[in-house]
């Protein structure tokens, strides 16, 4: 019986576990500017949204979400990279220059 029991009760905390785990990303990373960013900032603000795409897609993998409302997270989640990619390509210009 405390077999039984000590199964229920880690089973409890993995459920638990894997609903902390499925909540989606509160906050996205912020952009630093590109006309006055340095190199280790910019490295900074890749490894943020490196490490937020991979939650969110991870909040994607278990939420259970429609067919619509998983696209509508994809389509936020393209616009959300591709602010950071002029942010990147303005840097790179200034850098250039």
């Amino acid at each position: 019986m405390k077999n039984v029991m000590t199964l229920f009760i880690l089973g409890l905390g993995a459920v638990g576990a894997q609903v902390q785990a499925c909540s989606k990303p509160s906050d996205k990373p912020s952009f630093p500017d590109p006309q006055t960013a340095v190199s280790a900032q910019m490295v900074k603000a890749h490894n943020d949204v490196k490490a937020y795409v991979k939650a969110i897609e991870t909040y994607l993998g278990c939420a259970g979400l429609s067919r619509s409302a998983e696209r509508k997270e994809m389509d936020e989640l393209k616009k959300f990279a591709e602010s950071f990619n002029e942010i990147v390509r303005a840097y790179k210009q200034r850098s250039a220059g």
